[in-house]
């Protein structure tokens, strides 16, 4: 390296070090913070995608199925509470009230499917309700992950069978192992049917893969679960609002986010039928879900937010999407266009305290 003449080998792998970590400050500096997905962008991030790691792991078959311990360390402390740690808690105050923080170890939840199993006589469509939820360093009460009460089933056929996921609610910070609990249950399909267990799981991960596809065999069903590993993360929590023209009728959409460190793995936002979009009066999007993590101080990470419409018709389609810049802090804005709707997308980032 030039002008390293006479320095020790520590010296020179320092001013090496310092080199190229300016190269990539003045990389990203030339890049604006939020910008439209060019063409080369598209092919760079949907092309191809991480290769997941597989498992399969089967349910305990015992009479409590884990029930005993589950309760024993979990639901005599903290039972049923819902975490009350909400996301964006440092986004407007970079320095934690309880002291230092900084980026974080996170998981990222992708989707979760189900297959009755062929013992277990149940046929679709299944008519899903009950929990799934994460407990971690930050807060042991439940980060709800799906939650859904016996009068508002989820309905899930052969064509459809992932749970449509709303959580979590906050970041998943992987400092210890991170706790899942999963009870769910079927409705019966007549008045005379009893409800039926589905699978109950409390299993915890301490440190996977980038990305994991984990499944889960019980005697009713199999429960398929994909995850992210994402280092050195930072929370993003997505907000969306119509500020111009109205959705095309009779259009579906599907928006969605994703991140360079995860290529190929799309986390569902919102997923619309032939109806309207779901806006409230202050045109605000009621997405299903909001919080993403993406790895910050990386080259040429971003988080990708982007949506697609189509009406089942040839030439009938829409897309759009934005690339933004991770930051420790603070908001970005950027607008989505499907035909004449323009929509704003609001990205504001938080690191996570961790007590």
């Amino acid at each position: 390296m030039k002008g390293t003449a006479g320095l020790t080998r520590q010296q020179r792998r320092s001013k090496s070090k310092l080199a190229t970590a300016t190269r990539k400050k003045k990389k990203t500096e030339e890049l604006p913070s939020v910008r439209k997905r060019d063409s080369g962008t598209a092919k760079e991030t949907r092309g191809g995608g991480a290769s997941p790691y597989h498992d399969r792991m089967p349910v305990e078959q015992d009479e409590d199925d884990g029930r005993d311990t589950f309760h024993q360390w979990y639901m005599q402390t903290w039972g049923n509470l819902i975490a009350a740690i909400p996301s964006m808690r440092l986004t407007d105050c970079p320095v934690a009230p309880r002291g230092p923080v900084h980026t974080s170890e996170t998981l990222q939840v992708f989707t979760v499917r189900i297959s009755p199993g062929d013992a277990s006589g149940l046929s679709w469509p299944l008519h899903v309700y009950g929990v799934i939820a994460a407990r971690d360093l930050v807060d042991y009460k439940r980060n709800i992950i799906f939650e859904r009460g016996r009068d508002d089933c989820h309905t899930i056929t052969e064509q459809a069978p992932y749970l449509e996921l709303t959580g979590p609610t906050r970041a998943v910070v992987l400092l210890d192992p991170v706790h899942f609990e999963v009870d769910l249950k079927v409705k019966g399909t007549r008045q005379s049917d009893e409800d039926q267990d589905l699978i109950f799981l409390s299993t915890s991960f301490r440190n996977p893969p980038r990305l994991l596809e984990v499944s889960y065999t019980g005697k009713n069903c199999t429960l398929e679960w994909t995850m992210g590993h994402i280092s050195s993360s930072i929370e993003a929590t997505i907000s969306m609002k119509v500020i111009h023209g109205s959705w095309p009728d009779g259009f579906r959409g599907f928006f969605a986010a994703k991140t360079a460190s995860i290529d190929g793995m799309e986390f569902a936002l919102l997923l619309t039928g032939d109806d309207k979009l779901p806006v409230a009066e202050d045109g605000m999007i009621r997405l299903q879900r909001q919080v993403v993590c993406a790895e910050i101080d990386k080259e040429e990470e971003h988080l990708e937010v982007c949506v697609e419409a189509n009406n089942g018709v040839a030439g009938g389609r829409y897309d759009d999407a934005l690339l933004f810049t991770p930051q420790r802090y603070g908001r970005l804005s950027g607008d989505l266009s499907v035909a004449s709707c323009e929509i704003e997308v609001t990205v504001a980032w938080s690191l996570v305290e961790c007590y």
